[in-house]
């Protein structure tokens, strides 16, 4: 039995959707998103998709989340036919976002290993496909000249009316660009998306929409991502538990990629219940997969990212078709962990720059695998207190001092796992000890915290000194959560670096709880 495997996916999700710092395009793009592994993806299989199997309807759907979709179709014409309708659709429908597929060689599917090989064949050919063409954004040339949209600075499709400010008499009018309006367009059924995976009323997520678009003076990007997931399905023949059967490794494939995205769903649900408020300030713009994308209030961003790892590192290791499966087949992880990253910024600062910031520290945290292993979460951290656009790199190069003093003690580990100094709680207790109260007054006062922040860019000596003197003025008692080794504010890591959580848990300190 001869057959193709077909690989379609979207690409720059990011960028699609933080184009424009509007939060009704962000919500709308994410929606356009999802429509390729739901509603274009149905109609190019005219309904049912999910039902049809291979041996009965010639193509079958492996796994379809988070804007990828990966099917096995008997022949190369009906896979094109596939590519070519849902990549017109998201020309036609999602003008902006990136959509690419591919056609796999023809193999005979007479073996797991040889579905497997076929799959990861085709992903690496998507690869040079996509290198090959040109990229969404030379679909907006500039010549003729036109206006530029308001919204994502394209050019303009259409001059449309704008929202009516409380202190004018008519509505203003503003150009705005094909790919803005079909975001505008969508945002009605993403908001009802949205509601639905979050369980709260559509109503009160509209105010949440308008809270982060107007007022919040701190917003957040949250993302997070699966540890090792490329590896896991790379070796997923060994979970098969000696079955070489091609159709049992396809169903057990969809089984996992299915478990994966339900842990995923039911993690951020978790979350959601867990965080204070009726209907939590926060939006999840990724969500499917192993990876979860949300815009927040900033004072929800990091008890968010916490919890939700938490939830998913325990959800993973209970899913019968995820971590009982791995024990059961011996595999050498028993679950699977995540890592996030959390870029705060000022409500007006491009979003951009900050989602690509929270991909960057994201990217941080996953240096958990190598200390650990890739069953563990961990997070990073930034807020970006400055409006010009930076880097990861440049701001880690700003919190050293010397080749040898480093002023982070990212990334934490969160959930189990023994790290020294590293932990969420150990940071939390850091937060703790600066926010502490007595008879309404602050036990370290500020004018002292600062001293200590000051100190601490000149060097170990001078912060441990200044820390000394606060010890001696306010007993050691008060200020022994800030303590490491040996009464100093530093410690020293493997690699003889000198490492003080003092800074993070300071820039932390606003946007966590008083109680955490």
């Amino acid at each position: 039995m001869r057959a193709h495997v077909v690989v379609l996916e979207t690409a720059g999700n990011q960028a699609y959707i933080f184009g424009s710092n509007k939060r009704r395009e962000n919500v709308g793009a994410s929606e356009l998103i999802t429509w390729v592994e739901t509603r274009w993806l149905a109609d190019a299989l005219g309904g049912g998709g999910e039902e049809h199997r291979f041996r009965d309807h010639g193509v079958e759907v492996m796994a379809a989340n988070a804007g990828g979709v990966t099917l096995l179709v008997e022949t190369a014409d009906e896979g094109r036919r596939i590519v070519a309708e849902v990549t017109g659709r998201a020309l036609q429908d999602a003008p902006g976002l990136d959509v690419c597929g591919v056609v796999g060689d023809e193999f005979e599917l007479t073996s797991a290993a040889a579905l497997a090989d076929a799959v990861e064949k085709a992903r690496g050919a998507l690869l040079g496909v996509r290198m090959a063409r040109p990229g969404p954004d030379l679909r907006f040339l500039g010549l003729p000249i036109a206006a530029r949209c308001t919204s994502s600075g394209l050019p303009a499709a259409r001059i449309v009316q704008a929202p009516k400010p409380k202190d004018a008499d008519e509505r203003p009018t503003e150009p705005r660009s094909a790919p803005s309006l079909a975001k505008l367009d969508v945002f009605p059924h993403a908001l009802a998306r949205l509601a639905d995976d979050m369980g709260v009323d559509e109503r009160k997520l509209a105010g949440v929409v308008e809270h982060l678009n107007d007022r919040a003076e701190w917003v957040a990007v949250v993302h997070a991502d699966g540890n090792a997931m490329g590896k896991v399905f790379r070796e997923f023949p060994q979970l098969m538990t000696g079955d070489d059967d091609p159709f049992g490794y396809l169903e057990r494939f969809r089984e996992l990629s299915a478990g994966v995205d339900k842990c995923t769903r039911t993690a951020f649900r978790r979350t959601v219940e867990e965080l204070d408020g009726e209907v939590p300030k926060l939006l999840p713009l990724v969500l499917g997969g192993d990876d979860v994308t949300v815009v927040c209030d900033g004072g929800l961003a990091l008890p968010f990212a916490e919890r939700y790892l938490a939830n998913f590192a325990a959800e993973s290791a209970a899913h019968r078709h995820v971590g009982q499966r791995m024990r059961e087949a011996g595999y050498e992880l028993e679950r699977l962990g995540a890592c996030a990253g959390v870029a705060i910024t000022k409500r007006n600062y491009p979003f951009h720059s900050a989602a690509d910031l929270a991909e960057e520290l994201t990217g941080e945290a996953k240096r958990v695998k190598e200390e650990l292993d890739a069953q563990h979460c961990a997070l990073s951290f930034h807020v970006l207190q400055e409006s010009a656009f930076t880097d990861l790199g440049r701001l880690r190069r700003e919190a050293q001092v010397g080749e040898d003093v480093r002023l982070t003690a990212q990334p934490y580990v969160v959930g189990d796992g023994a790290v020294r100094h590293r932990h969420w709680d150990d940071l939390k207790a850091r937060v703790r000890a600066l926010v502490a109260e007595r008879e309404g007054e602050r036990v370290i006062p500020s004018v002292q915290a600062h001293e200590l922040r000051s100190g601490l860019f000149h060097g170990r000596d001078v912060a441990d000194a200044r820390f000394g003197m606060l010890q001696t003025w306010l007993g050691a008692d008060d200020v022994v959560g800030l303590a490491c080794d040996e009464g100093s504010l530093f410690w020293t890591d493997d690699e003889g670096i000198a490492r003080t959580g003092l800074l993070d848990a300071m820039n932390a300190a606003p946007f966590l709880p008083k109680e955490a």
